[in-house]
C-alpha cells in the first residue's frame, strides 16, 4: 500500500493540472444544473414515505417508466429546480449494487440552518440511525434510506 506522501502529491498534482484560477477568464460551463437524479429503490411506497416524512421532500410525479413497462418511475422536488427520482423494477428482483466504480457514494442535499436542527429532531424522534457531524444549528447529517442509499443533508458549513 502507498503512504499518504503519495495520494498527497497526486492531489497537488490534479491541481496543477486541472484546477481553474478563481479570477480566470473562461467560457460558459455548457450545462445548465441537475434535471434529475435516477435511482433505482426495491419498494415506492417506503420510498416515498422515507424522502417525504423524514427528508420534507414533495413528490411531483409518478409515471411508467418509457423503457420497462412494469416499472414505475417517481419524481420527488429536493428544492432549487432539481428533482430526484427513483424507479422500481419488480420483475427483476431484489438484487444490490455492490459498491465500486462507477456507482454512486451518496447524494449530499442541502438545507438551510434554521431547518436542520428539525431534521436531526425528527431522525431521533422516530429512531432512525444517523451520524451528525457539526451541531444541530449547522453541520452534516448522514443517513440511509429504506434501500441503504446513503444521503446526507448539509448546511454547507
Amino acid at each position: 500500500m502507498k503512504d499518504s506522501d503519495f495520494y498527497q502529491k497526486r492531489r497537488e498534482e490534479l491541481s496543477a493540472r486541472y484546477l481553474v484560477e478563481p479570477s480566470a477568464t473562461l467560457p460558459p460551463v455548457q450545462t445548465g444544473g441537475v434535471d434529475h437524479l435516477a435511482l433505482i429503490c426495491s419498494n415506492l411506497e417506503a420510498t416515498i414515505e422515507f424522502y417525504t416524512t423524514i427528508i420534507g421532500m414533495r413528490l411531483t410525479r409518478i409515471v411508467r417508466n418509457r423503457d420497462e413497462p412494469t416499472s414505475t418511475h417517481i419524481f420527488l422536488d429536493m428544492g432549487g429546480g432539481n428533482q430526484l427520482a427513483f424507479f422500481d423494477f419488480p420483475e427483476h428482483g431484489p438484487s444490490r449494487t455492490v459498491r465500486g466504480v462507477g456507482s454512486m457514494h451518496h447524494v449530499a442535499l442541502r438545507t438551510q440552518p434554521e431547518r436542520f436542527g428539525a431534521l436531526v429532531a425528527r431522525l431521533k424522534d422516530r429512531g432512525v440511525e444517523h451520524s451528525l457531524h457539526g451541531s444541530t444549528k449547522a453541520g452534516s447529517v448522514y443517513v440511509r434510506d429504506p434501500d441503504g442509499i446513503l444521503v446526507e443533508v448539509t448546511t454547507g458549513y
